[in-house]
């Protein structure tokens, strides 16, 4: 997988093919719809945007962050991501909240450490989002060396 061992911050597409009942941690019990996730994230550890991502991708047996109980019967399709010394992950995660065809599924999802108590790191859609759109939105929005990428997964 071409993913950088540079600091920065993630969104992990996945598609989920049938209904399933979930139960996250302290989060509680949800039903996830079939359709595609969003999952913001951010990589400000040793080995980047790689090991973050490579860990959410390796079969996990007792699950870490909210993420990987998803991972658990979820297919990962995409990554897109930008490298960057500072924390984008609130700022990607408001984006999404506020974009047209998506939806916030499980309330605080992946941002239990923000004070926010709605906040969530999840997003629904019924088909596969842009990522040109994606590029779009953060070439308006954010600084100019934010410089979005992607890699394709063999699930996409």
């Amino acid at each position: 997988m071409e993913l950088p061992d540079d600091k920065g911050t993630y969104i992990l597409i996945v598609s989920v093919e049938q209904m399933k009942r979930l139960e996250i941690g302290r989060l509680g019990v949800f039903d996830v719809v079939p359709g595609i996730y969003a999952y913001v994230g951010s990589a400000f550890g040793p080995g980047g945007i790689r090991v973050r991502v490579g860990h959410h991708l390796e079969s996990v047996a007792a699950p870490h962050w909210h993420i990987d109980y998803l991972l658990g019967f979820a297919t990962p399709v995409e990554v897109w991501f930008a490298m960057s010394g500072r924390r984008l992950e609130q700022d990607w995660a408001e984006l999404l909240e506020d974009a047209p065809g998506f939806r916030t599924p499980i309330p605080r999802f992946g941002s239990s450490n923000y004070r926010r108590s709605r906040t969530t790191h999840l997003f629904y859609a019924k088909r596969r989002p842009s990522f040109r759109w994606f590029e779009e939105q953060i070439k308006l929005g954010f600084e100019a060396d934010v410089r979005p990428q992607r890699v394709v997964l063999d699930g996409g």
